[in-house]
């Protein structure tokens, strides 16, 4: 064996320490990936908060401008084998005299990454509201979860007063409703003023 194949041999990798470099690369990349998806996760809950509060507010102002009735629904879709159960889409409808109920916008639907929470505990805006909408031909969502409220002409709403009311926004990778969330944001609606205000940890 001459210098220089001795010289090569000397600076080249052995699989042990080619093993070791790859398991190194493999556990860091599987770090950042674990950060990145808790900013992702993170900023969706915050995202679908403030999607709820838009559409909330966006519904009060209609009622005041228009002197009418706005129906709000929440919308429990059914959700994709193996996720945990949840809110995740609302809609405004207008209330005519007539009793029909017409969108007055399209529905929102939440980012996949979040649901509201349907524990009582948690959204007694779902949970501790009786109000419900039968389904019907028109609005393939509508089902016997489907929860509603109205806001009226002056802008409050048809909510007990008396209740404190908010919903709670989660990853929708939660599934043991005995433990509060660890990421979450909190929309609360005045039912006397139908002001919606987030709150965020």
């Amino acid at each position: 064996m001459n210098a220089m194949t001795r010289a090569t041999l000397r600076r080249s990798f052995t699989l042990l320490e080619l093993l070791a470099v790859v398991t190194v690369l493999a556990v860091l990349v599987a770090l950042v990936m674990a950060a990145y998806a808790g900013v992702v996760q993170a900023t969706a809950v915050t995202t679908g908060a403030g999607m709820i509060e838009d559409e909330l507010t966006q519904g009060r102002a209609d009622a005041v401008a228009q002197n009418t009735t706005v129906e709000v629904r929440l919308y429990d879709v059914p959700p994709a084998a193996g996720a945990a159960p949840g809110y995740d889409a609302m809609q405004l409808h207008w209330l005519k005299p007539d009793g029909t109920t017409p969108a007055a916008a399209i529905a929102v639907i939440l980012p996949s990454w979040v649901v509201i929470d349907p524990t009582a505990s948690y959204s007694p805006l779902i949970a501790l509201n009786p109000q419900t909408r039968a389904p019907d031909g028109a609005d393939m969502r509508l089902n016997s979860q489907t929860r509603v409220f109205h806001f009226l002409p002056d802008g409050s709403t048809d909510l007990n007063p008396a209740t404190n009311w908010f919903l709670t926004v989660r990853a929708a990778s939660q599934s043991d409703p005995a433990h509060f969330p660890a990421n979450w944001a909190c929309v609360r609606l005045d039912p006397a003023t139908g002001r919606a205000q987030v709150y965020r940890p």
